[in-house]
């Protein structure tokens, strides 16, 4: 009774003690340090303590819920590291896409402010135009004003000499009306002294005196007319360029007054663009402080999103270090599960262990058959050149050796998902993750659309990733690893090597959803 006593008590103190374990690892795995001497010694505990039970006698009490409680832990531990991979690694992805819009958002900051200066000096340039056309306009508007000035005095001048001309035209005419009263008059006289001579010569000797007086008074007379012919000649000559002196004067004022009009014109329009080029340098010189302030605000601006880019980095650093501990973790917790598995104690895991052991051993020994009956050569079942099969995306390979699993891999593997219908897939990989005969329902015809061959057509596929390269590569007695698919599914990846001939081929995996998931 006492011994019955004590190994309760013990099976209870191992239970709490695996429960802390199981807290104290994911403490250190959430935290996101980097412990890996501790986590070692947490890991350590564990086995010692499933070791030490696992030699004890499967009958032995209390030994059967122990072993449950410590493998829901272990999967409690893997399931946790891999949702924390999982959650890690997609906040990687987005801390990377931060720090790129970041980066894009900074770099357009320096480009804008870069700009925002240009525009800056472009507009303080502008100013100075502006104000240089101003003070341009005020000297062009004073010269302006003083040739409007010299204008109006030319038209005064211009107007005063018509009205000369004018007056002159008017004496002239005055000129040849005396010109024409001589005229007139000598031809009175000539006509008298004419008469006279005749008189005398009638009176003979006693005339001859008043003879010669008339023949005087007819030469002057003669002379007159003749000096006023000349005269009425010059005054005619006089009194036609006077008149066109006067018409040119008239239309010489004319063209000063249409000028005085049009430097009017230009005074006002020199007094517009002052007056325009003063409020443009206001309003320009508004647009240079306004992007100075710019400049400013967006340097500003930039070096906060540099600040938060390089955090964004800092964290970006610091994340693959919490999926390093988080694989360290799931490493752990992979060993500690399969020394509990190769033990006396059943785990939850044990069916799908024995199903995957089974199916590795009869893959094996259908390839050795075949070699032994010349289906296949030992060469071509190990060919590793994978031939890219164009036009396919998700990319796909041919080998040697996919033809003849296409034909010998599916009644096997389909038997096991009929035998476990609770499974999502099983079939073999070879020791890089290449998939050369996938299951039926992952092997739908291929339709072009990206996401819908990669998830209904995913044969003849190399799977690279982390769970993918280890199920091939594998030597152990069995691997669990556990993942956290895109849609939120937590899976596990059960995976035992397949040998052909003594030598590894690669291995039978078969995955699952968690039992918290399912």
């Amino acid at each position: 009774m006492k011994q019955l006593q004590h190994q309760l008590v013990r099976f209870f103190v191992f239970t709490i003690l695996a429960m802390a374990i199981a807290c104290c690892l994911a403490y250190l795995l959430l935290s996101g340090g980097d412990h890996p001497y501790l986590i070692a010694c947490v890991a350590a505990a564990i086995g010692a303590a499933l070791l030490a039970f696992a030699g004890r006698p499967r009958g032995e009490p209390g030994l059967h819920q122990f072993a449950d409680t410590v493998g829901n832990a272990i999967d409690a531990i893997m399931i946790g590291a891999a949702e924390t991979s999982y959650f890690v690694d997609s906040v990687k992805q987005k801390v990377e896409l931060d720090v790129r819009t970041a980066s894009d958002i900074a770099d357009s900051s320096v480009q804008n402010a870069a700009m925002t200066e240009k525009i800056a000096a472009n507009a303080e340039r502008a100013a100075k135009v502006a104000a240089g056309v101003r003070v341009e306009s005020v000297a062009a508007r004073a010269e302006v004003d003083q040739g409007l000035r010299r204008i109006n005095s030319a038209r005064e001048e211009a107007q005063g000499a018509s009205s000369n001309m004018l007056s002159l035209q008017e004496k002239s005419k005055r000129i040849t009306g005396f010109t024409e009263a001589i005229s007139d008059i000598s031809a009175r006289t000539n006509l008298l002294a004419l008469n006279a001579a005749i008189e005398a010569a009638r009176a003979g000797e006693h005339g001859r005196g008043f003879a010669v007086v008339a023949g005087e008074v007819r030469q002057l007379a003669q002379r007159t007319k003749e000096a006023s012919d000349e005269i009425s000649v010059m005054v005619r000559e006089i009194n036609e360029q006077s008149e066109k002196a006067a018409r040119g004067m008239s239309s010489l004022a004319a063209g000063v007054t249409e000028a005085a009009r049009n430097v009017e014109s230009v005074h006002a329009s020199l007094s517009h663009i002052e007056e325009s080029s003063g409020e443009s340098e206001d309003e320009i010189g508004q647009i240079a402080r306004a992007s100075r302030e710019h400049v400013e605000t967006t340097q500003l601006i930039a070096d906060a999103i540099l600040q938060i880019r390089d955090s964004m980095l800092s964290t970006n650093a610091e994340l693959p270090r919490a999926t390093q501990s988080a694989m360290a973790l799931a490493e752990r917790a992979e060993v500690i599960a399969g020394a509990l598995g190769e033990s006396s104690v059943a785990t939850p895991h044990d069916e799908i262990r024995e199903a995957a052991q089974r199916a590795a051993r009869e893959v094996g020994k259908l390839f050795e058959q075949a070699i032994a009956s010349g289906r296949i050569t030992r060469e071509a079942l190990f060919d590793r050149h994978y031939r890219p099969i164009p036009n396919t995306n998700p990319p796909k390979h041919n080998t040697k050796f996919d033809a003849f699993t296409d034909k010998v891999l599916p009644d096997l593997q389909e038997g096991v998902l009929a035998a476990l219908p609770h499974l999502a897939y099983a079939g073999a990989v070879d020791n890089n993750g290449y998939f050369p005969t996938h299951n039926k329902k992952f092997s739908q015809p291929l339709t072009g659309d990206y996401a819908t061959d990669m998830v209904n057509n995913r044969t003849k596929r190399i799977f690279s990733d982390r769970t993918g390269k280890r199920c091939g590569s594998n030597t152990r007695a069995f691997l669990l690893q556990t993942y956290k698919r895109d849609t939120g599914e937590v899976m596990h990846d059960l995976s035992v090597p397949i040998h052909v001939e003594g030598k590894h081929w690669g291995g039978f995996r078969i995955g699952y959803r968690s039992s918290s998931h399912a």
